[in-house]
């Protein structure tokens, strides 16, 4: 219930939509950067919404972060304004930080807020929630105790029936059911006074919750579900409620006395259960919401259809839960990658803001040095020098230091982009089998079984090589590390890679090496360009008939050449863009593969070449 409620109040508070989408985004992006001070201000607000409803917290505070910059230079003429605005920036802030789970961030925020706007109901409920979550309960109930006098003596009644649910969660988590069930009637009754269904419908679900198993806790879900379907049968609360509704059918089917306190026979109470989890599934659709509520609402289903022993479409119902799950898993690793990195870009503007602070400090004590006169001035003047020569060494070092942040930064954003696009895949494919053979081995026949055994072994060797590659190209971004060349037989080279693809039996694989050539360059580097070229080779032949791939080495006016050639459909020049292009993006267009091969053949001063015909094949070559 804590949570619920918090949720609630966060909400009404910051104006939060569903209705978010990435052209929203680019078009915020757009706009700001063409917009005067004061609306990019609103802007940058407006994106913090964004990321927060996307639960990309890091992001969405350093948004905020900036607009509150910008408000800070700004001169209005109404000064109340503009603290206010700034406020409210405040409050944002801890709101995020509040849903990372760094409370006491969010209290210094909030604290700053309530320093300008001591009488903001929102903001005083939001404290509460800090002490609530954090098991002060007396501190919270001050908070809470604080909004309503606020809300009595501005006669805002319309608030009063929130503030009640609030103090009614506060007075069960200090075990006082009593008071938490007087508060609860207390919230129903300003909530119909006011009109309010949207509260009154949240709280007679939470009244609902708090009730064991009987009729009177059915008949507060059916009160809510009224109302829910009178005003707002798509909204998410609307969505659990009726999923709350059909989770009590079913465990009623065990529970004789429950189904006699309902009057309802077991078979009624199951198929109650399935009507409402199919209306709730199709409300979702509507409104195109692919979260927890429709994941669960499926895991229901597929438990109802287990009683109904019809075993074909619980089998079906629990598929489709676990893909939700599947994709959820993946947008919140996403989201935590996005996390980490505007997680630096704020630790970066802290330090930033740091540096300024001393810098000011540097100017203050400046000033100081004059007020001494002319008898000082020949101290002032040694003073004055030692400070620029500091001055000097100092701005060396910043430069320094900041072409070395630069690296790190770019350095930084090539590996996220690995870890987002090339490791995501393999390990999401492999989750999902795993969680399909612990929850339910029984549903997978043999033939399925083998398939995604065949299918997870596959994509864990595709990890693997992945993360080969990935250390060995992480190291080359590190400092001091080169390659170590040697001498070495192409021969041996090309055997051993021919035994990393032992497996693709219908692939024809030969090697021409007349020269018996040998080679004195790194080995680890050009066995993994091989390996790579190769691969990319392999990839492609879906639709080739006897595909062949064919080494080739040999020598031509003093140079040493390696190939790589295949049959398969070839490829256009953009498509092979990151191998001659340091600007082009990791592990969106073109992956890891081909920017790994760039920079190791870099590191040993090898010069690739491709020629590649639509239909015609492919041909990589290696020239020394």
């Amino acid at each position: 219930m804590k949570k619920l409620l918090f949720i609630v109040v966060l909400n009404t508070f910051l104006g939060y939509s569903q209705s978010y989408s990435e052209a929203t985004l680019d078009s915020l992006m757009a706009a700001f950067k063409t917009q005067k001070e004061l609306q990019k201000a609103g802007t940058a607000r407006e994106m913090g919404s964004y990321f927060k409803a996307n639960s990309q917290y890091y992001k969405s505070i350093e948004y905020h972060l900036i607009a509150r910059d910008i408000l800070s230079k700004l001169k209005p003429k109404d000064p109340k304004t503009k603290l206010k605005n700034l406020a409210m920036c405040d409050i944002n802030v801890g709101a995020n930080y509040f849903l990372i789970g760094d409370h006491k961030k969010a209290m210094e925020y909030y604290i700053n807020a309530y320093k300008i706007i001591p009488e903001d109901i929102d903001l005083l409920l939001n404290m509460q929630s800090v002490f609530s979550s954090q098991d002060n309960y007396e501190k919270a109930f001050f908070y809470a105790e604080k909004a309503m006098n606020v809300a009595q003596k501005t006669k805002n009644s319309s608030e009063l029936d929130r503030i009640w649910s609030i103090k009614s969660d506060i007075y069960f988590n200090k075990k006082d059911s009593i008071n938490g069930f007087k508060a609860l009637e207390k919230s129903i009754e300003f909530s119909k006074n006011e009109n309010d269904f949207e509260q009154l419908a949240i709280t007679y679900t939470n009244y609902g919750d708090l009730l064991p198993d009987s009729k009177r806790k059915m008949d507060m879900y059916l009160k809510s579900k009224t109302l829910w379907d009178k005003y707002q049968p798509n909204n998410l609360l609307a969505i659990s409620n009726g999923i709350s509704i059909a989770n009590f059918y079913r465990k009623m089917e065990d529970k004789p006395e429950m189904l006699k306190q309902n009057n309802i026979s077991r078979n009624e109470a199951i198929q109650k259960a399935e009507t409402l989890l199919l209306q709730q599934i199709e409300n979702c659709k509507k409104i195109n919401h692919k979260g927890k509520n429709l994941q669960y609402a499926m895991e229901c289903l597929s438990y109802v259809y287990e009683l109904k022993y019809d075993y074909k479409n619980a089998h079906k119902y629990f598929q489709d839960c676990v893909m939700i799950y599947d994709s959820l898993n993946s947008i919140d690793s996403k989201n935590k990658i996005l996390n980490v990195e505007a997680s630096f870009n704020i630790s970066q503007k802290d330090k930033e803001i740091q540096f300024s602070q001393k810098l000011i400090q540097q100017e203050k004590k400046q000033k100081w040095f004059y007020i001494f006169g002319i008898g000082l001035l020949a101290i002032i003047g040694g003073l004055l020098f030692y400070q620029s020569s500091n001055r000097k060494k100092t701005n060396e070092k910043l430069q320094l230091l900041n072409a070395e942040l630069d690296q790190a930064n770019k350095t930084k954003t090539r590996f996220f982009s690995i870890l987002n696009h090339d490791l995501r895949s393999p390990v999401s494919n492999l989750i999902h089998f795993l969680h399909l053979q612990k929850d339910s081995p029984e549903l997978l026949d043999e033939e399925t079984k083998s398939r995604m055994e065949s299918k997870t072994i596959s994509g864990a060797e595709d990890l693997l090589s992945s993360m080969e590659d990935i250390l060995l190209w992480s190291k080359g971004q590190m400092e001091n590390f080169k390659p170590q060349p040697k001498s070495i037989f192409v021969n041996q080279l090309f055997d051993d890679t021919k035994k990393v693809f032992s497996g693709y039996q219908k692939i024809s694989f030969e090697y021409q090496n007349p020269e018996n050539m040998e080679l004195f360059t790194d080995e680890n580097y050009l066995k993994t360009i091989i390996r790579n070229l190769t691969s990319n080779a392999v990839n492609i032949f879906t639709n080739t008939t006897n595909p062949k791939i064919i080494w080739k080495a040999w020598q031509e006016n003093g140079t040493s050449y390696l190939s790589i050639t295949d049959n398969g459909p070839g490829a256009s020049e953009a498509q092979f863009r990151a191998l001659y292009d340091d600007k082009e993006v990791v592990g969106i267009k073109s992956g890891l593969g081909l920017h790994l091969i760039r920079d190791l053949a870099k590191a040993i001063d090898c010069q690739v070449l491709v020629v590649s015909e639509l239909e015609g094949g492919t041909t990589f070559t290696l020239k020394f």
